[in-house]
């Protein structure tokens, strides 16, 4: 056969198009997956034949996806590849050291959302020793205060101090540290060394004025260092401080009011642990009222509505607890809703992945899909109609031997009242005297008129007869069990046991029924109704036919 050179190059040319087209998206994804990391994401989706790239660029491709994943804040347990990615420029000559160092950052987020905190700290000190012999400060930085990161987050106090020891003497003092400062003082405070948190707190807001980051010192590192002082019984310190806050935030005018009600809460909590209350409700008048049109959760917004209910109680002797219900429930209703958008959310996001996987299945997969649900189908109505079939004819059979069973019922009833009426009662309607006296396990008897007995029901160590008097149902009770009285009974072939809380009279039996499988004897007389159970129905069928 003669092999078109012609054709052959459209083939290249094409699959090359394809490739270059997959190769630009992905390049694309790059330049926008750090400041943009939601338009990156949507460019990579476009991405159509992963498969079909190389090494490098199958690389490339995983570690843009991670970057995205962990720019927009969502889980990276299902990119498993970039462990793919982290091995290859691992193992790649010459080393890229830049993409390294974005292979082993997604890696570390992704270990993290893995919970293997421990081997992203693995990853990250690697790279923290090749840029210490590279000298490149900033990437030491970078990874340094990841690492601080990390150790807070697993409430590592240790490793925390260790690494932000290390960061602040790399650039030669505190300045610009504020936030992990603050971090090692709480942390130092909930492990119980208050000295060192008062050192750490300090240090803190050493440079409250002047540094690059004094306005995190403002808002959390000055108050925190406030309540610690409040917590620990310094109140005077503590109030100082936070009017101090609060005077910055009224001069600066830069703040939202939920951030300046923080100190004026505090204030208000701070003046009532010293005993002043008139003081306390001063400053909790200050702040705004209480309105339930939101119920987002909210710390502070709880613990407001707490200390108000507190207050209340100090000033007027009463808690009122209608605001804090209230706002409870409207959480926990919110809290509900919200779970189940973020769940909605994940769905979405897992099903948009598996619109990329589909991509890559054949049709002849697809094919071989539809196939086997096509005859799974039929296998599933075929059973089904084989099913309701047989429990039709079942039902059937047994709603024609109910039938039987009723006419059988009301002709031995009939012959009973025939030769009952002819004076033959006694001698021919049973094979047993009309009359028999049941004993049971104490001195007590009841006397049975046996045409009139209705049925006898097991009630604990009990048996009640219901029977006819004077054309009124009356019950009696007995102390014995079903099991004797049945023995007593026994020569009364109209009188069996259909469950086995229950013997009734076939000659007082309205009719028969079967429903849904289960059949019901009706009692004369009254509106009662005795199960028949499987293991009893062959003996009803046979007093009835005999």
């Amino acid at each position: 056969m003669k092999i078109n050179p012609i054709a052959i190059l459209i083939i290249v040319v094409f699959l090359a198009s394809c490739g270059m087209s997959d190769k630009r998206l992905i390049a694309e994804a790059e330049n926008l997956v750090e400041e943009h990391p939601d338009s990156a994401l949507e460019v990579l989706n476009g991405v159509e034949s992963v498969d079909r790239l190389s090494n490098e660029w199958t690389a490339r491709y995983w570690i843009a996806t991670a970057m995205a994943h962990s720019g927009n804040g969502e889980s990276l347990s299902e990119d498993s590849l970039i462990v793919f990615a982290l091995d290859y420029y691992e193992n790649k000559h010459p080393v890229d050291s830049a993409m390294l160092l974005k292979a082993r950052t997604a890696a570390a987020s992704y270990y993290w959302w893995k919970e293997q905190p421990a081997k992203a700290k693995e990853v990250m000190l690697k790279t923290l020793e090749e840029r210490k012999k590279t000298g490149d400060k900033k990437e030491m930085r970078k990874i340094l205060y990841s690492l601080a990161e990390l150790a807070f987050r697993i409430h590592n106090l240790k490793d925390a101090t260790y690494y932000t020891e290390e960061l602040i003497k790399l650039d030669g003092g505190d300045f610009g540290h504020t936030d992990l400062l603050d971090g090692l003082a709480m942390g130092s405070f909930y492990h119980g060394n208050k000295e060192q948190s008062f050192a750490y707190s300090e240090r803190a807001i050493a440079h409250i004025d002047t540094a690059p980051d004094s306005v995190f010192a403002w808002m959390h590192s000055l108050p925190n260092y406030a309540d610690v002082l409040i917590d620990c019984g310094q109140l005077d310190k503590g109030i100082a401080i936070y009017e101090r806050v609060l005077k910055h935030y009224r001069q600066c005018g830069d703040y939202y009011q939920d951030q300046v009600d923080v100190p004026i809460f505090s204030l208000s909590h701070a003046w009532l642990l010293k005993g002043d209350k008139q003081k306390a409700k001063y400053y909790m008048d200050m702040l705004p009222k209480n309105t339930f049109d939101d119920y987002h959760y909210n710390e502070f917004r709880f613990c407001m509505i707490g200390h108000k209910m507190v207050l209340d109680y100090a000033l007027t002797g009463k808690y009122n607890i209608t605001d804090m219900s209230e706002y409870v429930n409207g959480v926990g209703k919110r809290f509900d809703k919200n779970n189940s958008v973020a769940e909605a959310k994940e769905r979405a996001i897992h099903k948009l992945h598996e619109h990329q996987l589909h991509l890559q299945i054949s049709r002849q997969q697809q094919l071989i899909f539809f196939l086997l649900l096509t005859i799974g189908l039929i296998i599933i109505i075929i059973s089904m109609s084989t099913f309701l079939r047989r429990r039709k004819r079942l039902i059937k059979e047994m709603e024609e031997e109910t039938r039987m069973l009723n006419k059988q019922l009301g002709k031995l009833q009939k012959e009973i009242e025939k030769k009952a009426s002819a004076g033959d009662k006694q001698e021919d309607a049973s094979p047993c005297q009309s009359t028999v006296v049941l004993t049971g396990n104490t001195s007590d008897t009841i006397t049975l008129h046996l045409p009139d007995v209705l049925y006898m029901e097991a009630v604990g160590n009990y048996v009640k007869v219901y029977q006819l008097k004077e054309g009124r149902v009356c019950n009696d009770m007995l102390r014995a069990t079903l099991k004797q009285v049945t023995e007593q009974l026994r020569e009364c072939q109209m009188i069996v046991r259909c469950h086995r809380a229950f013997l009734v009279n076939l000659q007082q039996v309205d009719h028969i029924s079967s429903k849904a499988g289960s059949t019901q004897l009706y009692i004369k007389h009254c509106h009662e109704t005795l199960p028949v159970s499987r293991s009893n129905m062959a003996q009803v069928k046979d007093a009835i036919k005999q």
